[in-house]
């Protein structure tokens, strides 16, 4: 069985990005192949994704590749990435940060978010709360002009019922057609992180550095939720003394609020 296109296509640039080529987002046609078969041991063939050419290939990968064909030979570019910036939110490869993401979405719980700017980190807001300023979460009515934005981005055969139907009737995600919530999922995260940018710019506040993050696929997997509920258990059983050993990442210990 053929593995995931798409799975393949990031994993190629992203060698391209650890290698540390400043334009790493961007390959000819013809290198982009040659590492696409590097990472299947040379099995790989266009024909196995119904593409008769692999330029055609590309082509029906337009929700994360654009082709430039006024180059010779046409190059191959990872939408998304700007010179300079490092992946952004709509590759799959990176996601915003967990505790902004729920800041910025969590509008049903109608819960509050504060910024603490000595920790860099988003927390809910409790009573009394003085720690930073409040985090603007969005509205309904902005999640529902998010989506409503999407579907009129989108230009295939999906029936313009059916996107109406997830827009007006709040459809979730899994709704829609698998060709299109990968595209979802990459605007939803564009939205998110320039509605983040432009608060931290109004609040005059730095950018955490950290706003992206590389992207466990395996990070929420059944095996690791099981590792982690069993080493909370663990946390429990110890005495002081082994409790004193136990190596935390700083990074981990920043996000708690002293």
């Amino acid at each position: 069985m053929a593995e995931d296109s798409r799975t393949l296509i990031q994993s190629a640039f992203a060698k391209a990005r650890d290698s540390g080529r400043a334009d790493w987002h961007r390959m000819s046609v013809a290198v982009l192949k040659n590492r696409l078969l590097d990472l299947t041991a040379r099995t790989f063939h266009e024909t196995d994704y119904g593409a008769p050419t692999f330029q055609e290939f590309v082509r029906t990968h337009d929700d994360i590749l654009e082709l430039d064909e006024t180059t010779t030979p046409p190059v191959a570019i990872l939408k998304g990435v700007f010179p300079g910036s490092g992946p952004e939110p709509g590759l799959g490869l990176t996601r915003i940060r967990s505790d902004l993401w729920r800041a910025v979405l969590d509008f049903s719980s109608q819960e509050k978010y504060v910024w603490d700017p000595v920790h860099e980190v988003a927390e809910l807001a409790t009573s009394g709360e003085t720690s930073g300023p409040e985090i603007p979460t969005i509205t309904a009515d902005t999640f529902s002009q998010w989506k409503k934005a999407f579907a009129h981005s989108v230009d295939d055969a999906t029936p313009e019922d059916r996107l109406t139907d997830w827009v007006d009737n709040r459809r979730p995600a899994n709704f829609l057609p698998p060709r299109l919530r990968h595209r979802w999922n990459g605007h939803l995260k564009t939205e998110v992180r320039n509605h983040l940018l432009a608060w931290f710019e109004r609040q005059s506040l730095k950018t955490p550095s950290d706003l992206l993050e590389i992207q466990n696929r395996a990070g929420n997997s059944p095996r690791n939720e099981d590792l982690r509920q069993r080493l909370i258990a663990c946390l429990r059983l110890m005495t002081a003394e082994e409790l004193e050993r136990v190596q935390i990442p700083a990074s981990v210990l920043l996000r708690l609020k002293p």
